[in-house]
């Protein structure tokens, strides 16, 4: 009887294990799927505040024709405050989002009116988890 417990208790695990990893995998994606709309809707509309909560200790950032380089999160914050306020945001969009990468990343396009023209910008953010949670790595705009 002992034996027939068992053996039912050990393919009760080995049945639940890929379904909780499969559906800890996609928690993993949403929860890094919603910072990358966060940020979007920050660069949307300027407003680095949406989403500087994310910022690791360190940031590493890659502005066109700007500073550049590994800045604390406070740092970090305005700077891209004082990139965005020199431009007006005309559009942004991210258009891929790798999920298979241990670092995810997004990946997109802006548009800005900056000195009376246009400026198109590629932007690159990548995610790293640290302490249960995402915060953004790197942040390229050029």
């Amino acid at each position: 009887m002992m034996v027939v417990m068992r053996f039912a208790l050990l393919c009760s695990i080995v049945l639940v294990l890929p379904f909780a990893s499969a559906s800890s995998q996609t928690e993993r994606q949403r929860d890094f799927r919603n910072v990358f709309e966060e940020i979007q809707q920050g660069f949307e509309t300027a407003t680095v505040s949406l989403f500087s909560s994310y910022f690791a200790t360190q940031v590493q950032v890659n502005l066109k024709g700007e500073e550049s380089g590994y800045f604390s999160s406070n740092h970090a914050y305005y700077i891209l405050e004082k990139y965005l306020k020199a431009r007006k945001v005309v559009s942004f969009e991210f258009t891929s989002v790798s999920e298979e990468a241990a670092v995810p990343y997004a990946t997109g396009s802006a548009v800005f009116n900056h000195k009376g023209g246009r400026e198109n910008a590629q932007v690159y953010v990548s995610l790293v988890q640290s302490e249960g949670r995402w915060q953004i790595a790197e942040i390229n705009i050029y």
